[in-house]
């Protein structure tokens, strides 16, 4: 049974990177093929990063305001608690789940907005690169742009050992675009890296 199921996990493994090399082989026949660390150029860039900030205060001041409100019912939990049993504790009791229940609800409402926000940050900068990287492509004769991570791996954390052992890129010779794309990006967090590599 071992045996079958590691037949099958070889076959489909060779079976999804068949299309994907065969394009990259193509490419290669016809025009330049080069890479490109996107997780980079949303690092160093500075509208993103600022944007990004601005939600991460936002979370940071609903966390806040959430922890107060939570306080004031539990003190309120307290003062009901003192009372006597009767129609009057039960009604406030009641009341006060009430407030619970919508303070949960504004919430979740809250965070859902900032994960939107978040994701819309992503869309429209991601739109940008798509949009410069199909530029300097058509102007250099790329034909075909791989997705890199360059990140450094530390041996000693399982994940970013996985991460890497499952990047895209194993080896590359050709040209990296990461400086170039960055700088058409825009203004950055920092100069990270001399300027981009300049295609001839």
């Amino acid at each position: 049974m071992k045996s079958n199921i590691y037949k099958l996990a070889l076959i489909t493994a060779f079976a999804i990177t068949q299309p994907f090399t065969g394009s990259v082989a193509q490419a290669q026949d016809t025009g330049i093929v080069a890479i490109l660390d996107v997780a980079a150029v949303f690092k160093r860039n500075l509208e993103f990063n600022t944007q990004m900030e601005l939600i991460k205060k936002d979370a940071e001041r609903l966390k806040v305001q959430i922890t107060d409100q939570q306080k004031v019912i539990q003190a309120k939990a307290q003062e009901i608690s003192a009372l006597p049993n009767g129609t009057d504790r039960f009604q406030q009791e009641a009341a006060l789940e009430q407030q619970q229940t919508q303070l949960k609800t504004q919430a979740r409402q809250a965070e859902t907005n900032l994960l939107n926000r978040e994701a819309q940050i992503y869309y429209v900068t991601y739109q940008k690169l798509q949009s410069v990287v199909k530029a300097v492509a058509e102007a250099n004769g790329i034909v075909l742009v791989l997705r890199f991570d360059s990140s450094h791996v530390d041996g000693n954390n399982r994940p970013e050992v996985i991460k890497a052992v499952n990047r895209s890129v194993v080896y590359n010779n050709q040209l990296d675009l990461t400086n170039m794309i960055t700088e058409q990006m825009g203004p950055q967090v920092a100069a990270v890296n001399p300027p981009g590599t300049q295609l001839k």
